[in-house]
């Protein structure tokens, strides 16, 4: 079978069962890191997608079949846990939704905040109902997930960047109680979510070394994202971890969290982190989603898929790969499609090298 006719023949459950107990697979699995892009596939606005479980879970089951991808799931993101205890978020007709009003912008407000209800704060219901849809509509095929925030950015959805920074320096007693009350807040959700039977990712971009310093990182937020894993891995399996930007200082930090899989940002070299932790963790990335897929053409698409599978199709712990960061929302279809065909043409299983070298 030529490269250019290559076929499925396992389902995207199948390629990751395979995957995840070390058997042979068809070919490498991919995750897009879909996002808020699905509305576009649908002809939906994103706020849409924001307040109805329906439309949530139908503009992944349209960008899973239409783009032919190996994972379908959901996002609080890192604003999720803070919408339930009390942040205003706005919800832009095309973006991303954001914290228009903190919480917690007095410290000694947080007496009063009481750990959410999945079942009724926040859209802690919302998303719980939309993982429900995905389940029966595709569930027994693809992949199921949820990604909800990191402690220390659902602190910063509670606070504001500056309040924070402040915090740091100013009030690192009331910020350790906050960002244990972080981690306390979201285990209901992440026990709701284990009922369902679906996977659990964490996304933690305010952890990244473009934000804070690898002090910072390892003073305020490691011990509770340790902590967080913790408590997901007793219910769940090992989840997958993603900080944006730079990570290089802490992606030994990184692969000990207790993690089962680690999601790198383009901005770190693929090949330093399979060298460096590629024994301890599965590997994901690193598909630049700006200067690549938004910006780029169908050959560059094509190109950054052969360079990520040339630096990791044979890290240690298994590679996996991925966007380096969530999909931007105007991302050209073309560019999409271009990414699916590039994975089955040069990521078939056992990889032939030949295909992705120089």
């Amino acid at each position: 079978m030529s490269n250019d006719r290559f076929v499925d023949s396992m389902t995207s459950l199948e390629r990751l069962t395979a995957f995840a107990q070390g058997q042979p697979y068809d070919r490498i699995p991919f995750n897009t890191m879909m996002g808020d892009h699905s509305a576009q596939v649908i002809g939906a606005k994103v706020s849409d997608i924001h307040h109805s479980a329906i439309k949530l879970a139908e503009a992944q089951i349209a960008a899973y079949k239409t783009y032919k991808l190996d994972f379908v799931g959901v996002s609080p993101g890192h604003t999720g846990v803070a919408e339930a205890l009390g942040s205003k978020l706005e919800f832009p007709e095309y973006s991303t939704p954001f914290v228009k009003e903190f919480a917690l912008d007095d410290i000694t407000n947080l007496k009063n905040l009481e750990i959410p209800d999945p079942r009724k704060n926040g859209r802690f219901p919302l998303f719980l109902e939309a993982l429900e849809i995905l389940i029966e509509r595709v569930g027994n095929e693809a992949p199921v997930g949820v990604l909800i925030g990191g402690p220390f950015s659902t602190a910063y959805s509670l606070r504001g960047a500056e309040n924070l920074l402040k915090d740091v320096y100013n009030n690192p007693e009331f910020l350790h109680e906050l960002l244990d009350f972080c981690v306390e807040s979201t285990i209901p959700f992440i026990q709701e979510v284990a009922k369902l039977g679906v996977g659990v990712g964490i996304v933690d971009p305010v952890s990244s070394g473009s934000l804070i310093s690898r002090e910072v990182f390892r003073t305020f937020s490691l011990p509770y994202l340790k902590k967080l894993i913790g408590e997901i891995n007793k219910v769940s399996t090992p989840p997958v971890l993603h900080i944006c930007g730079r990570t290089r200082k802490i992606i030994g930090d990184l692969a000990d969290t207790g993690a089962g899989l680690l999601s790198l940002d383009n901005s770190v070299d693929l090949e330093e982190a399979k060298q460096e932790i590629g024994h301890k963790i599965t590997l994901l990335g690193n598909i630049r989603p700006a200067e690549t897929m938004y910006l780029g053409t169908t050959e560059m698409v094509e190109q950054n898929v052969r360079e990520c599978l040339r630096k990791g199709y044979n890290s240690p712990r298994g590679y996996i790969l991925a966007m380096g960061c969530e999909l931007p929302i105007k991302t050209p279809p073309a560019n999409v499609h271009a990414l699916s065909a590039a994975v089955r043409k040069y990521g078939q299983y056992p990889y032939r090298p030949e295909l992705f070298a120089n």
